[in-house]
């Protein structure tokens, strides 16, 4: 692993996800996902997600330290399944799993969780 956050491939992302049964099962039944985003987690951005509209659930418990945490957004190949996650990159775990089901109604785009 390299000694930065964000240096991380795809793959090692993949490895560490593995750890983690919730984000394992999505990548076995979903095996056509893709990367759709990931974002180095800030004290700034971990507080400003506790204390946001959606996913609170995502943040809370923790640590507020820098470049400790990376949020990462599985999506399958249809774009109606994705996966947020967060890597702990201290210890290489993953504290947070959160299936993720887009529905469309009338041409817009709501999104749902699942833990």
């Amino acid at each position: 692993m390299p000694e930065d956050i964000s240096k991380l491939t795809g793959q090692q992302i993949v490895s560490i996800l593995q750890k983690n049964q919730d984000a394992k099962n999505y990548m076995q039944k979903y095996s056509d996902f893709k990367i759709s985003a990931k974002t180095i987690l800030a004290r700034e951005s971990i507080l400003s997600g506790q204390q946001g509209q959606n996913f609170k659930e995502v943040y809370q418990g923790l640590e507020l330290e820098d470049n400790r945490y990376l949020k990462v957004d599985l999506m399958n190949a249809s774009g109606d399944r994705g996966l947020t996650a967060v890597i702990d990159y201290k210890d290489k775990s993953v504290p947070k799993a959160f299936g993720i089901i887009l529905i469309k109604t009338n041409g817009q785009t709501a999104g749902q969780s699942a833990n």
